[in-house]
């Protein structure tokens, strides 16, 4: 049975409409949708700042429904990042654990400084920090008191589009090293496209699933385990690098992926990465703000959900597909 870290259900709150969602521990989750549809209304009856009307929220297994936010240990980053001025990063940092009467708050803080790589910024006021550094901050304030979830509000909108995609990528990785569960909410495709295990869409208080896209499932006709939990799995014209721990190989695979757990390019990306493959578009029709794509690639039909921007920057039939890795589940074929 699956370790949930957050269970939503049956939720009403202001605009929200009957919300369920859930995800597993450590899992990265994104809320994605236009400005009024309820996002930040979904993170404040989480963290507990907004009582809902009905439903229940669970974080590990218990309900905190009732519980007042300083109780629920959530750790929140709003979007316009709340550092105090006054405040050294240092005493930014240690803020929480002053709160909740922590003990060796000093090397707590010191790790999270030296675990982020800003302990030359402790002495500076947030007037001095550039914006990354600002981010970096606020996220070691969220992560100092080890929470059980952790919420964000727009967390990169003050940033530049070079300077997002930098501070996204740290991010997954600094939270994948601490597993803690986290949702954050955008209304950027390309950012939860790059940064979620799973992408709730919301829109007029009701959410949905953006995972119930197709899903392509490909027979592998050979894998070859790696080192790390991982393998080369053959489909007899391309072949994918996938999460798999100890193949068995008197057995038959399947490799499974959503359509929107690719990404498609006119251009090969400049440096090496991994599932890279060719490809050409067969077919295109637009859904909403996305494209659904069939894409030929060997003798296979593979089936892309892509947003609307990544469709405007392509350029002819033959494009290059990209398999997020972190995408990739692979069963053993059922007869």
């Amino acid at each position: 049975m699956a370790e949930f870290g957050l269970e939503v259900t049956s939720l009403y709150a202001g605009i929200l409409k009957n919300i369920n969602l859930s995800l597993k521990k450590g899992e990265i989750g994104v809320v994605f949708g236009p400005n009024g549809a309820g996002k930040t209304t979904l993170l404040n009856a989480i963290s507990g700042i907004l009582t809902p009307k009905n439903g229940r929220v669970r974080i590990n297994g218990k309900d905190v429904t009732d519980i007042p936010p300083e109780h629920r240990n959530v750790a929140y980053i709003f979007q316009n990042l709340a550092l105090f001025p006054h405040l050294t990063v240092f005493e930014n940092i240690a803020f929480p654990l002053k709160v909740k009467k922590e003990k060796n708050i000093k090397e707590k803080v010191e790790f999270i400084l030296k675990k982020l790589e800003i302990s030359e910024l402790e002495n500076r006021f947030p007037g001095k920090l550039s914006g990354g550094e600002k981010q970096r901050v606020a996220i070691a304030r969220a992560l100092v008191s080890n929470p059980d979830i952790l919420l964000m509000d727009e967390p990169f909108s003050s940033l530049d589009f070079e300077m997002r995609k930098f501070i996204r990528q740290e991010f997954v990785g600094i939270i994948k090293n601490y597993r803690i569960t986290t949702l954050f909410v955008t209304h950027d495709p390309y950012e939860a496209e790059e940064t979620a295990d799973i992408v709730f869409t919301i829109k007029n208080g009701k959410i949905g699933n953006n995972q119930n896209f197709e899903i392509n499932r490909l027979k592998i006709s050979r894998i070859k385990p790696l080192n790390n939990g991982m393998a080369i799995a053959d489909f007899e014209t391309f072949s994918l690098i996938v999460p798999v721990c100890n193949p068995n190989p008197n057995k038959n695979y399947i490799a499974e992926f959503s359509a929107d757990s690719i990404y498609v390019s006119s251009f090969k990306p400049p440096v090496p990465t991994l599932n890279t493959i060719k490809g050409k578009i067969v077919s295109h029709r637009k859904n909403g703000e996305r494209i659904i794509l069939k894409l030929l690639t060997g003798n296979r039909i593979i089936t892309g959900n892509i947003p609307l921007y990544m469709w405007n920057e392509i350029k002819g039939k033959d494009v290059f597909i990209i398999v997020k890795y972190r995408g990739i589940k692979v069963k053993e074929e059922t007869k």
